[in-house]
């Protein structure tokens, strides 16, 4: 087993430990916030047929050279229709928005630039040239065209398209289980009315709304006295998960029993401790071909250690095109207390000034047990081990939090 290892080493320890989920078919209606298993790829031309972008007249734009110009209407064309008739000279065809493009007509008059006369025939006060509001076929999508990449998460644009081009199902990562299970002796339910010594548990709820947002299903919240052995019975009820992540339990308290049930229970410890503040003292293990994340019981040091190591291995298994969130630079506005020897993942406030500058600064104090400061935070600065107490006009780095 390795310990107080760096950021980077615990990451790619975490990460190559992952393995893919399997795929399974799932209608449209249920796709939404799913990660697809197979490429959406076009069935068809998009649109299928040169069509009128304008309620107007199809028209030969030859004919209206000379304005103003009266032509014949020879057909109606609504959408869901198909044309008839060929548009020949001096001759046009009434069409609405998105219907065929009849033969002969290569431009469309959108219906405020005419008049009706009489007798049938329509009056052009203005002339479009050849090509104008007439959508091409194909524009936008062609036949074998690969339009969504595997990989990515559905979101309604995508669910659009994948309708628009016939998939009434999509191929789909079955989300990893995740069993959250909080230890202690002093958590209560959040409806509970505290006594002596005792806290609401807020790391189960937590963790499970951070376990549905990396798309994800979290398991019915446990949670384990420090007691050998309820450890254990709860654990075993949590085998049938893909990810046990535990919310303390594997600090070196005389009553942190997490580590060691787990190693009577044959579970191959890879690392402890990280050089980082909050949540040094993570631990990552294999317990059979399950994932067991130990993450420190304080509840700023369980968020931030789920957001840099749980989100991005759940981001592995469900095969997404993006596993890690992006870095942006920013310039820190007001000073920040950090030590040398440790990385930091900082709360913060970003914010863009009237020049258009990135700026960043802490949410305040930084304490591992205050939780607001994630509350208040719209990204995380990510202060790296050399760094000493960065003062104003500092460059640093920073991730946004997008829940």
């Amino acid at each position: 087993m390795q310990t107080f290892i760096s950021v980077a080493e615990a990451r790619t320890l975490i990460l190559e430990a992952a393995r893919p989920m399997g795929a399974e078919e799932v209608v449209l209606a249920d796709a939404l916030g799913r990660t697809l298993a197979a490429p959406i790829v076009s069935r068809d031309d998009i649109p299928p047929f040169e069509n009128s972008a304008m309620d107007g007249y199809a028209v030969r734009a030859a004919d209206l050279q000379d304005l103003p110009a009266t032509l014949r209407v020879i057909e109606d064309i609504p959408a869901g229709s198909y044309p008839e008739r060929m548009v020949e000279p001096g001759t046009c065809a009434r069409i609405m928005t998105g219907a065929p493009m009849p033969d002969g007509a290569d431009a469309v008059a959108p219906v405020e630039w005419t008049e009706e006369v009489e007798d049938g025939t329509v009056r052009f006060n203005q002339a479009p040239a050849s090509g104008k509001h007439v959508r091409p076929a194909a524009e936008d999508v062609q036949r074998g065209e690969e339009v969504v990449p595997a990989g990515t998460v559905v979101t309604p644009p995508v669910l659009g398209i994948a309708a628009t081009l016939g998939y009434a199902e999509l191929s789909v990562r079955v989300p990893p289980r995740v069993a959250v299970i909080s230890t202690g002796d002093e958590l209560v339910d959040v409806s509970t009315a505290l006594g002596p010594g005792q806290i609401r548990d807020s790391n189960g709820p937590a963790l499970a709304a951070q376990v549905k947002t990396a798309g994800a299903r979290a398991l019915s919240p446990l949670r384990a006295r420090d007691d050998a052995d309820h450890i254990r019975h709860v654990i075993e009820q949590a085998l049938g998960a893909d990810v046990l992540l535990f919310s303390g339990g594997v600090s070196v308290g005389e009553y942190d029993y997490v580590k060691q049930v787990l190693d009577e229970m044959g579970m191959e410890m890879l690392f402890w401790k990280v050089r980082q503040r909050p949540g040094k003292p993570l631990a990552f293990g294999l317990l059979q071909d399950r994932l067991v994340f130990g993450l420190p019981g304080n509840p700023v040091s369980s968020a931030m250690c789920f957001e840099q190591y749980v989100r991005p291995t759940l981001a592995t298994m469900l095969e997404r095109q993006t596993v890690l969130r992006p870095q942006v630079s920013a310039l820190l506005t007001a000073p920040t207390r950090k030590k040398q020897g440790f990385h930091y993942f900082a709360r913060g406030i970003a914010t863009y000034d009237d020049a258009g500058r990135l700026r960043v600064r802490d949410t305040g104090p930084q304490g591992s047990n205050l939780y607001h400061s994630v509350v208040r935070a719209n990204c995380i600065m990510h202060l790296p081990e050399g760094l000493e107490n960065p003062g104003p006009g500092t460059r640093v780095q920073i991730e946004w939090l997008d829940w």
